[in-house]
This record gives structure tokens, sequence and C-alpha cells, in this order.
């Protein structure tokens, strides 16, 4: 923010304040202006206190063509109930199981600071069925992508593995889990195929043996036994890119396995980081390289894929489901119901001796944040000054007081995403220890006076 507020104070800018903006409740606004100010006047750490700047946010006059959504009683939650991980996982579910069903024409969205919290409330979803879309990591299409693209170079690299091709088959055919029927089809198939004692008698088969004319299907299912000759041709193709450079097998792979553009740049993407594998270590074989495709698809390495989460997510596209993104991903984007977790002083800290930092260690002396150390190091190294000198643990308080600011903005961002309802939860970590954020408490206290003073309850 300080190269936005450092262009604004030269002398020949003319900055225009804008602070109208018709996107969420009075309450909601009310909310996020409070923030701004106890942030500007009473933050405990004074270094915080330009984290967030002025103007505060005004409603829409009347007669804009975007006014303000009207106001419903208890539409800003704050709940200081203290809930640990999996209970403020399960008091989330539960919400969203019971509003959902009543509001299929507007929009939800859980934020969360951190993906591995987001991953944990799928997981949640998931069990309970309830729809949802997901901006964490990577997204679940460029997961999908590494899984079958990983599943087939698992079937080259052990090609008499009739479990591994029946997966293949199953991959091919994943289009088919959009309808039971379809699907139930070709599980069936999958299974015959896992029965297949001889592999090659399918793939490649001889005049006197030949294991799919064998199975009678072209008499009792013709549809099975069609798409059983197709997949064969296939496989027989695929069978051989094992003979290509690992990057060309994948591309080649891809054009039969995909046709949308999105599906077919994350392959590329994919393609290039095998390629970079292979050359990084020579002694790498097919099955070292596969693996690599399926750290992607389980989601255990950052990997920005092409989709409409990545690149214009439209949340009005999704009505009637929940969106589970980090708060950074929902920059620029708004929902009528938004809830924001984890709002503890592990993830909001705000520099008192309660707090924890993430980019911190416990197993590190004196707290120290390598990252922030080892680049101040190297500007001193660098450094023509000769006074200028390397002062252990001065980089680690300044990289904390700067994150503090920087979950403060992103608290903020959290909060104006918000339309018409904001529910804010908080737990206590896996050690059971945590506490309510600091600006949690100063906001339920606001409402609190809010409350008093108009007779209603507000949080």
């Amino acid at each position: 923010p300080r190269y936005l507020q450092d262009f604004i104070a030269r002398p020949d800018v003319l900055s225009r304040e804008l602070p109208n903006s018709g996107r969420s409740t009075r309450s909601i606004i009310k909310l996020a202006n409070y923030l701004i100010k106890w942030t500007r006047r009473e933050h405990p750490l004074p270094s915080a206190r330009q984290a967030l700047s002025t103007p505060y946010i005004k409603p829409t006059p009347r007669g804009d063509p975007q006014p303000n959504p009207t106001d419903q009683a208890n539409s800003v939650q704050l709940l200081l109930n203290k809930f640990t991980p999996q209970e403020e996982l399960v008091a989330v579910a539960n919400s969203l199981a019971r509003w959902l069903p009543e509001h299929p024409n507007l929009t939800a969205a859980v934020l969360v600071p951190r993906n591995t919290r987001g991953f944990e409330l799928v997981n949640e979803l998931k069990r309970r069925d309830i729809e949802y879309v997901e901006i964490l990591r990577s997204t679940s299409s460029t997961r999908a992508a590494a899984g079958a693209l990983g599943n087939i170079l698992n079937y080259i690299a052990d090609p008499h593995s009739a479990k591994k091709l029946a997966t293949v088959y199953e991959v091919w055919r994943r289009a088919d889990r959009e309808d039971e029927q379809a699907w139930k089809g070709t599980s069936q198939i999958a299974s015959l195929l896992r029965k297949c004692q001889r592999v090659e008698d399918f793939v490649w088969p001889r005049l006197e043996r030949d294991w799919l004319e064998e199975q009678g299907l072209e008499a009792t299912d013709e549809i099975a036994y069609q798409s059983l000759l197709k997949f064969r041709g296939l496989v027989q193709r695929w069978l051989g890119t094992a003979l290509l450079p690992v990057d060309q097998a994948v591309l080649t792979l891809a054009q039969d396995l995909f046709s949308e553009p999105t599906d077919l740049a994350i392959s590329h993407k994919l393609a290039l980081i095998l390629k970079q594998a292979s050359q990084a270590n020579p002694n790498w074989r097919l099955p070292e390289l596969t693996n690599e495709l399926a750290v992607v698809a389980r989601n255990e390495r950052r990997f920005i894929g092409f989709s409409t989460d990545d690149t214009g997510l439209d949340p009005d596209l999704y009505k009637g489901k929940v969106l589970v993104a980090t708060v950074h991903k929902a920059k620029g984007l708004e929902w009528d119901r938004v809830y924001l977790m984890s709002v503890n002083n592990y993830d909001f800290p705000s520099g008192s001796k309660y707090d924890s930092y993430l980019p911190e260690r416990w197993y590190l002396r004196g707290n120290l944040n390598l990252e922030a150390e080892a680049l101040e190091q190297l500007k001193t190294a660098l450094s023509t000054d000769l006074y200028s000198w390397y002062q252990e643990g001065a980089a680690s308080e300044k990289a904390r007081q700067e994150y503090i600011s920087e979950r403060l903005r992103l608290l903020f961002v959290g909060i104006t995403r918000a339309r018409k309802e904001l529910i804010l939860t908080w737990n206590t970590g896996r050690q059971g220890d945590m506490r309510p954020a600091e600006p949690l408490l100063e906001l339920a206290a606001f409402l609190e006076r809010e409350a008093t003073k108009s007779g209603t309850v507000g949080s």
C-alpha cells in the first residue's frame, strides 16, 4: 500500500476520493468503518495504526443505480463461542446446511486465512454432500487434470497391471460420473478389466487369443463392447508415448483426454514441470516423474492453474452453492452471505504477548523469522554504508509488524466482501491455546454498544 500512498502524495498527482459503495448493508459498512477507526486510533501496536487508511466508506446516495442492500435483523454476527478447530468446521457446515436450501437464489462464501483451513472445510462439506466451489492453493480442475494424466502415466510405467488399466478406463470415462446410471456401467466394465489375467491379451491381442472377444460382449452388451474396442485403440497409442520425452508424452495424452482450453493449458504447465524435473534429475524414470503429478493432484504443492476460478470468477453463477476461498483470492468479489473463519490471534495477531505468528517456527531460538533474517543479512553484505551492520532479531521484529498490518488489511477485505450477511468465528488452534483476535473482540464490543443504543441484539 505504501507505493500507492507515495504516489498519491506526489505534488504532480491530483487524487480523488471515491468513498461511496453500494455493495454492503449499512451495518456491514459501519463495522468496516469502525475497524478503520479503531486501527488508526487504538491499535495496541503503534506501527500498525497506518495499516488501514481513510476515507471511511459511505453508503450510496439516494437515487444511485446501485443502492445498498436493506439491513436485516442480525445480519452481522460475531460469534465469540470458544470453538475447537473441528467444532468451528461443524458449526459453519451446520449453518450452511440450514441456510443454502432456504436461499437458492443467493450467493455464499466461506473465507479462510490459509489454504489448509479451506481444505479441512471442503472435506466437511464433502462428507455432508453440500455443494461447493473452491478457490484454494490449486483449483479442483487443476488437480483433476494432474490426477488424470498421472494415472495414465502410472499405467504406462507398469503396462502389465490390470488394476492400473481399469483405473485408466475410469479416467477416460470420467464424464460418466455426472450420470449415476452411466457411471454404474463404467464401474462394471472397470471391474471386468481388473479380472484380466494377461493384460496383453486385451491390449495387443493375437489371432488365437483376444480377451475382449472371449467376454462375449459383442452379443450381450454392444455399447460396452464398442467402448472397450475404442479404449484399446487409445491404450495402444498411449503406450507408444513411453518412447517420447515426458513433456511430449503429457501433451500427447492431453490431446486425447481434454477438449477444454483450460485443461489443455494446465496440461502444458504440467508438461513443463515434468520436463524441468527430468532435467534436474537425470536418473528419474517414469514412476518418479509420475509421482510429481500425484503431488499436485493431492494438493501438496502450490500450483496455479487456469480456470474461471483463477481468471474471472463470477459469484452469481454459483447461486445455491457455497464458495470456499482464501481471503486473498476473494479480493474484488462479493457474496450475499460471507463467513470469515479462524479469526484468532494466530491468523490475525496484534502484537500481544499471547500472539503467535505463522512465519515463525516454535523450534527456532528467539522466534526468528528465517526468511526475514536471511534477507537482512544479504542486504547488509551488499551495503556500501560503513555504519550499516546486521543485528540479529531486528528483521524478525520488523517482519512481525508488517505481518500484523497485512492481516488487518486482510480482515478488512474479508468484511467488505459481504453484501447482506456477515458471520465471523474463531477457534482455539491445534494446541487449544489460541484466543479470539484483538480486532474481533473490539468489533464485538462495538456491535454490543450499537445494539444497546438501538435496543436490539447485534452479535
